[in-house]
């Protein structure tokens, strides 16, 4: 008989495994996970693509966005007639991320049309560079393997626009460039004290460079452009450009022709002479305007190894005792105080005592009967003492600086000293004998030339200027305010002292080789004794100078040509500086078209007979005054 069956239902072991994993239920459960997965998805494609569009692309832009800056052209510096004498150029420094570099392959196609691998990685890079921009391939290779940073090496330094253009076009990859400004000086040396130069930095040093360096400083400018994963420019991507903007173009009053040939004339004037320096000027008598200025030795402005304290504007930073040049203005005093006239007579002795030191003049001579302006033209320290002790201390103090002496002369170039003129308080009991043909003070060429502009523009002096105005991006020119004159003679005293002075460049003056044939020169000499700076005494040879405006008839033009040190053909300025002299006047006179003088020069009278007597039968001399201190028959 069959055992009775429990109450409790046994379930099949088949039929449990069927109810876990049910081949149609998992598949419905890993559906509804597909499901909810994907709606993730798609929810936040909705939000990237519909609600957070803009920013997700923004940022991902942001990302390959790189910007650059755009440097700004430097403004033009040009002569009067718009020749640049400095002017930025652009540069590129070829650079390098090198950790790109290595994997470069350089390949030369075959005649099939195949192309094969030449060289690898940096040599080949450098090999490229080097053969393109004609760098040493040692150099490139070096700035490679020794970069600067783990991704950045300057290749080269300073490389054209078109060289760049050919490197790239080699497709080395990590090879980019960086634009930049090179400042050039067309006339190099002969420019280069008076407009100075762009150091390291851009950075302005000296001469007009640095005096204009706000106007001819432009705005940069900046590119954002799109790099791709390597920092390969996206030529096709975003690229923005906020242009920069030029400096203003700076124009000069120079001519660069007539700079260059002073230059050169001063060169080699002081190489022949065997001196330590020279300068020169050209000035407009009427406006003051410089249509030269330069000075030897001089420097590269290109060279920024140079030695910094000898990239100086010597013309306006030297001082120098200035001798003869400076007894105009002891002659125009003596005019202005009524205390002589052209034809005073004046006996000139061998040797004279003051202040108990003996005076003699440069040659040695017999007793000599001149007129004032005898005096003037032979330039006699001697007969200058004996009208100019007339004077008192305050009075030649005072012409002195009338003239402009001990004062700058307003051209504000960096540098510019105002020499030293002592007050009367200070001076030894010689000072006022030597102070009369310039000796005991200390002045620039400037400050000389301006003696001689006032002269020949009928007693006005006219403050020198270099800079004509200026011209902006729209090619708008503005004129330089010119600054006003002051009268600092008569008329009359300005002509009585040119028609002295053109006995000067004559063969009975000082320095006939300072005459220029066909036109009419007035002029004045000087040689005088320098200052040993270390010793202070007076033992460092002589400065050599000779200045002067033509045509005397009617002045259009100064030329101040200074020498210092000579020690070969002559030591007299009339040698040394005068055929320098001629030489750049004549050269301006002809380049400005001003004729020839068509009627003889003005003659006055350079003696006296001494055996003619006044009226009174006193035996006095002619003239307001006759000096008889010491004389003697020589």
């Amino acid at each position: 008989m069959a055992a009775p069956r429990s109450g409790r239902r046994r379930t099949s072991p088949r039929a449990v495994a069927a109810g876990i994993a049910h081949p149609a239920r998992r598949a419905r459960a890993l559906m509804l996970g597909v499901l909810i997965v994907l709606s993730l998805f798609a929810a936040q494609l909705v939000r990237l693509q519909g609600l957070d569009a803009a920013s997700v692309s923004a940022a991902a832009l942001g990302e390959r966005l790189q910007s650059r800056a755009i440097p700004a052209a430097r403004g033009s510096i040009t002569d009067v007639n718009g020749e640049d004498l400095a002017v930025s150029v652009e540069r590129r420094r070829i650079i390098a991320d090198p950790t790109l570099v290595k994997d470069y392959e350089r390949r030369e196609e075959a005649a099939d049309g195949s192309s094969e691998v030449v060289g690898e990685g940096y040599a080949a890079a450098a090999e490229v560079v080097a053969e393109i921009t004609g760098s040493d391939e040692a150099d490139v290779l070096r700035r490679l393997t020794e970069p600067l940073g783990e991704q950045y090496a300057i290749l080269v330094p300073d490389a054209s626009p078109q060289q760049w253009q050919e490197i790239r076009a080699a497709g080395i990859r990590g090879v980019s460039s960086e634009e930049f400004m090179r400042r050039e000086y067309p006339l190099g040396e002969s420019t280069a004290p008076l407009l100075g130069w762009v150091g390291s930095g851009d950075m302005p040093a000296g001469g007009l460079e640095l005096v204009n360096d706000e106007a001819l400083t432009g705005e940069p400018g900046e590119a954002l452009y799109e790099v791709g994963r390597d920092g390969e420019v996206i030529t096709t991507g975003v690229y923005e450009e906020d242009p920069a903007e030029p400096g203003q173009d700076l124009r000069l009053t120079l001519d660069g022709d007539l700079q260059w040939r002073a230059y050169d004339a001063v060169r080699t004037r002081v190489k022949e002479a065997g001196a330590i320096s020279g300068y020169a000027a050209v000035m407009d008598v009427e406006t003051g305007e410089l249509l030269a200025l330069t000075s030897y030795p001089s420097f590269d402005p290109s060279d920024s190894t140079q030695d910094a304290d000898e990239m100086r504007n010597a013309a306006v930073e030297d001082v120098y005792e200035p001798g003869s040049t400076s007894k105009l203005i002891t002659a125009a005093a003596a005019l202005e105080q009524g205390i002589v006239d052209v034809e005073t007579p004046i006996e000139v002795p061998v040797t004279m005592s003051r202040a108990g030191t003996r005076f003699k003049d440069a040659e040695p001579h017999p007793v000599e009967y001149l007129t004032f302006g005898g005096v003037l033209a032979k330039s006699s320290n001697m007969g200058t003492i004996l009208y100019g002790e007339k004077l008192s201390d305050d009075q030649l103090y005072d012409w002195m600086r009338r003239f402009g002496i001990g004062d700058r002369s307003g051209l504000g170039l960096p540098g510019e000293s105002p020499g030293l003129v002592p007050e009367p308080s200070t001076w030894s009991a010689t000072t006022r004998y030597t102070f009369m043909f310039g000796q005991g003070l200390s002045g620039t060429m400037l400050q000389q030339l301006g003696v001689f502009q006032t002269v020949a523009n009928g007693g006005v002096m006219v403050p020198p200027s270099i800079v004509a105005g200026t011209v902006d991006e729209e090619g708008r020119y503005t004129e330089d305010e010119q600054q006003e004159g002051r009268r600092v003679i008569s008329e009359e005293t300005s002509q009585t002292l040119t028609d002295i002075m053109q006995s000067v460049p004559s063969t009975e003056g000082t320095a006939p080789l300072a005459a220029v044939p066909g036109y009419h020169v007035a002029g004045k000499t000087s040689t005088a004794s320098r200052v040993d700076p270390e010793t202070g005494r007076y033992s460092g040879g002589v400065t050599s100078s000779f200045m002067g405006f033509a045509p005397a008839d009617d002045p259009k033009y100064a030329v101040a040509v200074v020498i210092q040190g000579p020690t070969r053909i002559s030591e007299f300025g009339g040698v040394i500086a005068g055929p320098v002299f001629a030489d750049l006047m004549r050269y301006t006179l002809q380049r400005q078209g001003i004729p020839p003088a068509t009627t003889p020069p003005t003659q006055i009278e350079i003696e006296f007979d001494p055996e003619e007597k006044v009226g009174d039968g006193s035996g006095d001399t002619l003239g307001d005054i006759a000096i008889k201190d010491e004389r003697t028959d020589g």
